[in-house]
């Protein structure tokens, strides 16, 4: 059986999500199952690499693992995933834990990262996800496994 695809552009990402600019790092996402993928284009003006590093700007590693995060919990607001048994509230979604990441390459301005998160449990108040992230086709960062603890809308 086919499962539904559901396509976020930008706009209805921003709607949804507790991240705002110049914090948000997805442009696109598409949800099929229990997989979410998205992508993020790195802009030459983004305010956290006028000091990452000065006249060699590289997108912190720390944030490509962010942007994995954000993945995951655009897919607790938004999957549909019939284990969440009512909506979740976008404001109380919560980073906890990151086991196995690992950042293997540079992304700079102008490099377009490919995200993916894939459920790995999910079951109020905890759910974990694995992730990747790919930039010119290259694996950029993966995580094991990270988790975040959410609750539901009252």
């Amino acid at each position: 059986m086919a499962q539904d695809k559901k396509i976020f552009e930008r706009r209805q990402i921003e709607s949804l999500m507790p991240h705002q600019e110049p914090f948000l790092f997805i442009d696109r996402a598409e949800f099929c199952g229990d997989l979410i993928s998205g992508t993020y284009t790195i802009k030459p003006d983004e305010p956290i690499l006028k000091g990452h590093f000065k006249d060699n700007p590289v997108f912190p590693g720390t944030i490509m693992l962010e942007t994995i995060g954000q993945l995951a919990v655009l897919y607790l607001i938004a999957s549909g995933n019939p284990a969440l048994k009512s909506e979740v509230d976008p404001s109380k979604i919560f980073f906890t834990s990151a086991d196995g990441a690992r950042c293997m390459r540079f992304c700079r301005p102008g490099d377009t990262l490919a995200l993916s998160a894939k459920v790995l449990r999910l079951r109020h108040p905890i759910a974990m996800f694995e992730g990747s992230l790919l930039v010119n086709g290259q694996k950029g960062a993966f995580v094991e496994k990270i988790c975040l603890t959410f609750d539901y809308k009252k």
